[in-house]
């Protein structure tokens, strides 16, 4: 592959010379035609010769004029269909160093989607992806800071930071993406600033959530908001939107019936209604397996508490960190064939620093877990942290030491 790039490197180059302006334009628009342009998959010599001409027209047009990033953007997916992902990386990176933030965002979410696999190297480095999206974010790119305060909230693969979350949230109720209806991200941010411990953020979030009142979502939200201060308004709020948002309304709902928070105590009723939640409503079903694994209203069943709050797990890293602490503690949990996705979560989670992941996970590995145990890899972790300075690494270092 690298001979054939230089080959047509040089013919561009040659081609390049003896370009005038207007057929350079006309190669432009011809480019973006073809990027835009469906993929004919029916047929296979049809779709190799679409994507021939759809590269070599985008590498002409991209050398006739090299200033211009979105070229470079739209070669490099073509080099993504027509050769190869990582060839499509050359004109992205192009694009970045000019400072292209579309370029900066595609290469993040190239990331995100093909890397990030256990045993399997990222073509990708995390640092240069998270590097890309933050710089694009910063350039005032709308998606990317979507992008990035959506994951800031929940963390992976950058460091989860409610705090930095809220900042980029209300930066994107600035600059919204146009794709994204303007509704949905004043409910988003409003329930994180409405979460907030600062009083002037908390403030800020409610006020976006109580003027939204057609929407379900923000009045769940609202409802957590004011538990505390109005328990009863909140249990009110919860039961006028709990079959129309059960994913964001049963949860609170049936904690406070189990309670009594705002009303009467009703434990049967709380079952009954997680129970008989959807199963896409990940968080009651979450709350389900938490009263599980604690062993209250319900048998104790880790397994099942664990399966339960698997889904729910991607959105919050305290939910992670939980699982990996409860496999650790009970080695006969297995988790089927989330296991390598799970664990590669767990790799990243103490990578990136998150609070008590890497102690998880060395406690997982030294475990007599039937899918995790990794006694060798968890001392060699175990010796690097506490090298670090990891206080709880080194008390694993002598329990290395001592077997």
């Amino acid at each position: 592959m690298t001979r054939y790039c230089l080959v047509m490197l040089l013919l561009c180059a040659a081609t390049l010379a003896a370009t005038p302006a207007w057929a350079a334009s006309s190669l432009s628009a011809e480019c973006f035609r073809l990027t835009d342009a469906p993929l004919d998959r029916d047929n296979d010599k049809t779709l190799r010769k679409q994507l021939d001409t759809w590269l070599e027209t985008c590498r002409q047009a991209s050398a006739a004029d090299p200033t211009n990033t979105h070229l470079k953007v739209a070669l490099s997916r073509a080099y993504w269909h027509a050769v190869d992902r990582e060839a499509s990386l050359l004109p992205l990176r192009e694009a970045i160093a000019q400072g292209d933030t579309q370029a900066m965002l595609n290469l993040f979410n190239d990331f995100d989607s093909f890397d990030r696999h256990l045993g399997k190297p990222d073509l990708i480095p995390r640092a240069e992806a998270e590097q890309a999206l933050r710089r694009a974010a910063e350039l005032g790119n709308p998606d990317a800071i979507w992008r990035l305060a959506t994951i800031l909230n929940r963390g992976g693969p950058i460091k989860h930071d409610p705090a930095a979350a809220r900042h980029w949230g209300e930066r994107a109720l600035a600059n919204p993406p146009k794709a994204i209806d303007v509704g949905l991200f004043r409910v988003v941010v409003g329930h994180w600033l409405s979460q907030s411990d600062n009083a002037d953020e908390r403030k800020r979030g409610i006020a976006l959530l109580e003027a939204l009142p057609q929407r379900g979502d923000a009045q769940a939200y609202l409802a957590e908001a004011i538990r505390q201060d109005n328990p009863v308004r909140a249990r009110a709020l919860l039961e006028g939107v709990r079959r129309s948002y059960p994913g964001h309304a049963l949860a609170p709902l049936c904690d406070m019936l189990i309670k009594g928070e705002g009303g009467p105590k009703d434990e049967k009723r709380a079952l009954s209604l997680l129970r008989s939640a959807p199963n896409d409503a990940q968080h009651p079903k979450a709350l389900l397996g938490q009263l599980m694994l604690e062993g209250r209203l319900v048998p104790r069943d880790v397994a099942t508490g664990v399966f339960l709050l698997i889904p729910w797990s991607q959105w919050d890293y305290d939910t992670r960190l939980q699982i990996v602490r409860l496999l650790a503690e009970n080695p006969e949990v297995q988790v089927g064939s989330y296991a390598d996705h799970f664990l590669y979560r767990a790799i990243e989670d103490a990578e990136m620093g998150e609070p008590g992941a890497t102690d998880a996970l060395i406690a997982l590995k030294l475990s007599s877990h039937v899918q995790f145990a990794d006694k060798a890899g968890g001392c060699a972790l175990a010796e690097r942290a506490a090298k670090a300075g990891d206080a709880v690494a080194a008390r694993h270092v002598d329990e290395c030491r001592a077997k």
